[in-house]
């Protein structure tokens, strides 16, 4: 097998990637991702090779196809433990807005991507990729919307299922346009730019608490 392809063709089958059944075998599997994300994030998709990936984590190439029997599998498998750590940290959102603390859930939905693509570099580079090379991964922006909608409903538990998912919509973007501030090097205080994004966001929630009662 070659280690440098990512895929195969439209008429080979492609094995199902391994789910580790013991403790051993979950320390391989978070360890071949954790060296994957490496690779994604200092590479990109199309340039990380198996082969890559396996030497990063010090395990031989056929233990990773073991588990991995394809760079799309890797990447998928990636892309979901990041799509669970951002599940947990909304859901702890969610358990926040349920006690109505806005000004904290305005803070920490606004920092909520920023601090997340800093310490998941690759996330960002898996995300963009799936729009092109990662046929079958599930739609991670409408998982994420999804997530979001949860912590509004708390906020506003009253409110249409429809408004729900417009206004979860906007706070999505709102989150993203915090990513764009952040990393855009013409603004001279982006620390102060985020803080008036922060106020954008606590209003925007203050609204929807207002709307849904």
């Amino acid at each position: 097998m070659d280690s440098q392809k990512s895929s195969r063709s439209a008429g080979d089958a492609v094995p199902s990637a391994k789910a580790p059944s013991r403790a051993r075998g979950r320390a391989r599997v978070a360890a071949l991702l954790d060296a994957a994300g490496v690779e994604f994030a200092e590479k990109g998709y199309e340039a990380t090779t198996m082969t890559a990936i396996a030497a990063r984590a010090d395990s031989s190439i056929g233990s990773l196809y073991q588990f991995f029997p394809t760079k799309e599998q890797v990447a998928a498998g990636l892309l979901e433990h990041y799509l669970a750590s951002l599940g947990d940290e909304l859901d702890q959102l969610r358990t926040l807005a349920s006690s109505g603390d806005l000004v904290l859930l305005a803070a920490r939905l606004t920092t909520a991507f920023v601090t997340f693509r800093v310490a998941h570099p690759a996330f960002v580079v898996l995300v963009d990729a799936y729009d092109f090379a990662l046929p079958g991964a599930l739609d991670v922006r409408t998982r994420l919307r999804g997530a979001i909608g949860t912590v509004l409903e708390a906020l506003a538990p009253g409110m249409p299922a429809g408004e729900l998912a417009v206004r979860a919509a906007i706070v999505q973007h709102l989150m993203k346009a915090a990513v764009a501030l952040s990393r855009d090097a013409t603004i001279a205080d982006p620390a102060a730019a985020l803080r008036a994004l922060e106020g954008v966001m606590l209003r925007y929630l203050e609204e929807t608490v207002e709307t849904g009662a």
